[in-house]
């Protein structure tokens, strides 16, 4: 029974520390494109309002009103990424390539057979792909200060011991299972004692390099993978071949790894016997939610049409799992490696807790030309455009209200998204040109910047370029599309608490742009 009690204590106090949500978490999950099938993502998404679309169930639900066939679709797609950081005057890139299914859609249209101002109600289900988390970014540098104030990653390890005023080896050895634990087992922490035999306090060999005024060689590997997926079910109804009303249930997934190594080297101290060490951080992130979708669309001409949408904040049920693992190599130990599970005898962190994103409103508008052409070799086409607002501000997280340590964790965290973020506008474009069984699109996407003026330098807006082909005949179609993307981040190597006794500040972000390049094809029956 004592050992339990001690195992349950430890793994409690290691998740109270090392909690892995943060604003970063909230952004990513709130932060979605509008995507589907291929023809949807040729003309940028814009969705909204065009009608007859298997992507509408995303967007405006509304839009499958216009089905009057049943139709099956499936699209998977190529997803390649490049990255280039930047970080204390030093570039490095990265990049990954993935092969993802990002849309299975059924549509059931019934026509209605009896006189009614209602031509037909029509059903939907699908699975759609709203986020991909597949990323590699890698980047290295010194810092490099006008104060010449350097600081390590461990910094952190020596920071909490004397907040807790830890002075034994086995207390810190056994209670902080999420690295510190590990630092000791490893050799890069240490207690540190005067003459008299008596405890002075910590030292890690990071911060003896810094004394001796070198800045250490830093690099930060992150590869994540993974994705958002939603599954829906939907309705509309065509009134008249005016007004078209829809709704859909929503069930997102999130299914999100991490894999973040920071190394740090010796730039050249020969006085230390550090060659360089890192710390690996594992996370596994899954959670399950809840939103709905409603629309209208209205047809006041036939040319014309107008479209508006909200879809309701996303309630998620989330599960994180993680562990640490530190490796050292000095030059009269070599390799030496301690692990979570090194600590708590075999167990990794776990935490459950939920999640709200913010809602989405739309408001968009298409021109239709040609429709009344009978000539199949006519040109026909329309324009369409999507207008979206999202607070990122609203997003939110609630930890588990037994303790007053996770409830003051959760009022930090909520209160830096709101400080950090603002909301921001989406504006998607984009058109057609058909002729016969063959189409040509082209669209443009715009997404605003999601933080405030005040919280960092980099404008993390996105542009998306957009161009496709299309042909469809006899019941059945072939879509393909190419998206150019491209945004710019920053990326927060470490932060060292602050105040703190060491009086050393966090190293400023990395910064670093990409550019995404996915191709896009669509195979569907009317069936």
């Amino acid at each position: 029974m004592k050992k339990l009690m001690l195992l349950l204590f430890i793994l409690f106090w290691g998740i109270t520390q090392a909690k892995a949500q943060d604003e970063t978490d909230a952004l990513r999950y709130s932060r979605t494109v509008s995507s589907g099938d291929a023809r949807s993502m040729a003309i940028g998404g814009a969705a909204g309002s065009l009608g007859g679309d298997a992507s509408d169930i995303w967007v405006n639900p509304a839009g499958i009103g216009f089905f009057k066939t049943n139709d099956l679709s499936i699209t998977p797609l190529l997803h390649s990424i490049n990255t280039d950081a930047q970080y204390y005057q030093t570039s490095s890139s990265d990049s990954k390539t993935q092969l993802a299914l990002q849309n299975l859609t059924l549509i059931l249209a019934s026509n209605s057979r009896r006189p009614s101002h209602w031509k037909n109600i029509t059903f939907g289900v699908g699975e759609n792909r709203l986020a991909n988390f597949n990323q590699a970014l890698y980047y290295q540098g010194k810092i490099n200060t006008p104060a010449n104030t350097f600081s390590s990653y461990s910094d952190n390890y020596l920071i909490t011991l004397a907040n807790d005023q830890v002075q034994d080896v086995q207390t810190a050895e056994t209670n902080y299972p999420f690295g510190i634990s590990e630092s000791i087992k490893a050799g890069l922490v240490g207690p540190v004692y005067d003459n008299n035999n008596q405890f002075a306090g910590w030292s890690s060999l990071p911060s003896q390099i810094i004394a001796d005024g070198y800045a250490l060689l830093q690099s930060k590997t992150l590869l994540t993978k993974g994705g958002l997926d939603v599954f829906s079910l939907s309705a509309a109804g065509n009134y008249e071949d005016k007004l078209y009303i829809g709704a859909a249930l929503n069930i997102p997934s999130i299914s999100y790894e991490r894999n973040e190594t920071f190394e740090e080297a010796n730039p050249g101290d020969a006085n230390s016997p550090l060659n360089q060490y890192d710390v690996f951080n594992y996370l596994k992130t899954t959670g399950v939610g809840i939103s709905g979708t409603l629309g209208i669309i209205y047809v006041p001409v036939s040319s014309l049409r107008l479209g508006v949408s909200v879809q309701t904040p996303s309630y998620y049920s989330m599960h994180d799992s993680y562990y640490t693992t530190v490796t050292t190599n000095t030059k009269d130990q070599g390799i030496v490696s301690a692990t979570t599970a090194d600590v708590t005898g075999g167990y990794t962190g776990d935490y459950a807790y939920n999640l709200t994103t913010p809602l989405h409103l739309v408001g968009s508008a298409s021109y239709v030309f040609g429709l009344n052409n009978p000539d199949p070799q006519s040109v026909k086409g329309f324009l369409t455009a999507d207008y979206e607002w999202i607070d990122y501000r609203k997003a939110h997280f609630r930890y588990d209200q037994s303790y007053s340590s996770d409830i003051a964790q959760q009022n930090k965290v909520n209160q830096t998204i709101s400080q950090l973020y603002q909301g921001a506008s989406n504006i998607r474009v984009g058109g057609e040109l058909k002729w016969d069984i063959w189409a040509v699109r082209a669209g443009f996407a715009y997404y605003g910047n999601p933080y405030a003026p005040s919280s960092q330098n980099v404008n993390a807006s996105q542009y998306t370029y957009s161009g496709g082909l299309g042909y469809r005949n006899k019941g059945f179609y072939l879509d393909l599309t190419y998206v150019f993307s491209t945004w710019k981040d920053q990326n927060q190597p470490y932060y060292v608490i602050q105040p703190n006794s060491l009086n050393v500040p966090s190293p400023a972000p990395a910064t670093w742009k990409a550019s995404q390049s996915q191709f896009v094809l669509t195979l569907g029956f009317k069936i």
